[in-house]
């Protein structure tokens, strides 16, 4: 942890969520918080941290990823998350109240998802009771949609809302000059008009929010290359997905980073820990279409050859796009898909053509980019009809991989509200106990025994499919063939690390 004789002391924290259940996302770099640390930490008198309490610890049991979990082991995950909120002795938090007592803040910023209510509020309270002059501020997606329930917690003293980075530098210099943070756009406090403080506009230029700052972490042994090698290429999202909130957040718009902002970052990573490997952590990578071919085109004449990942739509690639991000690097694209029933994704708003699904990814396989392809189930409509559509696409597409997630209806999006509306969800919600599938149940119209059985024959379906020798291939071949012109190093180790999980899993279900 740095030293510093700055007067001002801000902490920005990602809870622990993942860790505390054993089986979740894999870590990677906080780049919301990392970008609002390089912002205050060009402010005089302001040092700013990053402690991201999610990435596993030295005495920690490596945690089960959660594309390879098996679904019957959920209930027992958020189990003992909750049993980690209900004591005070959790090793977590003992490292929690240790960084905390070793850094002094004057101010804490949680970024906070749905899920990871519990465990930010249990570290407001923390900080509360070791420093009660700490100003505690809220931001992130669940408190930009549930502000009144955020402020209603104990110790909350205010909320960012949305797009942060401006907002909370005007929020350090005013609680530094000792005035009102209330009178901030963006920021929402007791007696602020929520509605007027959510609509603060957008930043015009990406190019002028500061790189994230990963030297500002605690812990950086914790983060592995993959996961500091994080990037981003746009903010926003144009389409209207219903289980998605990323379209409400950045008031419906979409921006971009120049390819050679973009660049800036991709040389320092490299200059400064060696990363040849990145992720573009874009809703969809390839929206436009010109600024996509500019950043290929960067890459390559860089001179920096890397391996990265993304996402995008069926509907925004063709050949000349797919053998340009196959030049410029990139191995792996995922695909939201989402349903295979035609019904369901016309009601989710999804907007793709289905019959389509196939042979684009057919395409991305014969241009050496692996693909994966995400399904959902448990939509509130969901009829069995439409879940057996699902799984009979599933067997008619061929990706290097199949993850299928179960719909937690989250604030934000269509989906939360129509699972309100057919009393899917207790009210009020009980945001520190958020309920989650299996333990939750938020189809109308299949039964709960019936719908976990389907899942079940479905998910040993993937399983299947995944640990079959073609999709493994089909996986590992790309970013092999990249690894071995870029960084053999990481491909070694790679090859270690999947030799171990390969003959050391335990029996599968």
């Amino acid at each position: 942890m740095n030293s510093s004789s700055h007067s001002f002391r801000v902490l920005l924290i990602r809870p622990p969520y993942t860790r505390l259940r054993g089986i979740g996302q894999a870590p990677y770099f906080p780049l919301g918080i990392g970008s609002m640390a390089a912002v205050l930490n060009t402010l005089p008198g302001v040092t700013a941290e990053i402690y991201y309490a999610d990435n596993p610890g030295p005495g920690d049991k490596p945690f089960v990823i959660d594309k390879e979990g098996v679904f019957a082991t959920r209930s027992l995950a958020q189990q003992k998350y909750f049993e980690a909120l209900d004591s005070d002795d959790h090793p977590v938090w003992a490292e929690v109240r240790s960084v905390i007592a070793r850094f002094q803040p004057d101010m804490v910023g949680l970024s906070v998802l749905t899920p990871e209510v519990g465990s930010a509020a249990k570290i407001t309270g923390f900080i509360k009771s070791l420093h009660p002059g700490c100003r505690i501020v809220w931001g992130g997606v669940h408190p930009t949609f549930e502000p009144e329930a955020t402020l209603a917690l104990p110790g909350v003293d205010f909320i960012v809302s949305g797009e942060g980075e401006v907002t909370i530098r005007e929020l350090v210099e005013t609680l530094q000059s000792g005035g009102d943070p209330t009178s901030i756009p963006g920021v929402i406090g007791p007696g602020t008009s929520i509605d007027s403080a959510c609509r603060r506009p957008l930043i015009q230029s990406l190019d002028s929010v500061p790189i994230p700052d990963r030297r500002a972490v605690v812990y950086p042994d914790r983060f592995s290359p993959v996961a500091m090698g994080s990037l981003m290429h746009s903010r926003g999202c144009p389409w209207r997905c219903g289980f998605c909130s990323s379209r409400r957040f950045w008031h419906e718009r979409v921006r971009f980073r120049s390819a050679e902002n973009v660049m800036d970052e991709i040389r320092q990573v490299h200059r400064d820990y060696g990363i040849r490997i990145f992720t573009f952590w874009d809703d969809a990578f390839t929206i436009d279409r010109k600024l996509t071919e500019k950043l290929c085109e960067a890459i390559l004449q860089s001179g920096i050859k890397i391996a990265w990942r993304t996402a995008t739509r069926l509907d925004l690639l063709d050949d000349a796009m797919l053998k340009l991000m196959r030049k410029a690097g990139c191995v792996q694209m995922d695909l939201g898909i989402e349903t295979g029933s035609p019904r369901m994704s016309e009601l989710i708003r999804k907007d793709i053509d289905l019959d389509s699904a196939p042979e684009t990814i057919d395409r991305a396989n014969r241009h050496g980019i692996a693909t994966g392809v995400f399904l959902m189930a448990g939509f509130p409509d969901e009829t069995r009809d439409d879940l057996l559509k699902t799984y009979d696409f599933m067997k008619r597409i061929r990706p290097a991989e199949i993850v299928l997630n179960i719909l937690d209806p989250m604030p934000g999006s269509e989906q939360f509200e129509r699972a309100l509306e057919l009393n899917l969800l207790e009210q009020p919600v009980n945001y520190l106990r958020f309920p989650l599938w299996p333990d939750a149940h938020f189809v109308k119209e299949i039964e709960p025994a019936e719908f976990n059985r389907m899942i079940e024959e479905i998910s040993a379906y993937v399983f299947r499919y995944n640990s079959s020798r073609t999709a493994l291939i089909r996986r590992a071949r790309p970013e092999i063939l990249q690894l071995l012109r870029t960084d053999r190093k990481v491909l070694f180790q790679k090859a270690v690390r999947f030799t171990r999980r390969r003959f050391t899993r335990g029996p599968r279900h």
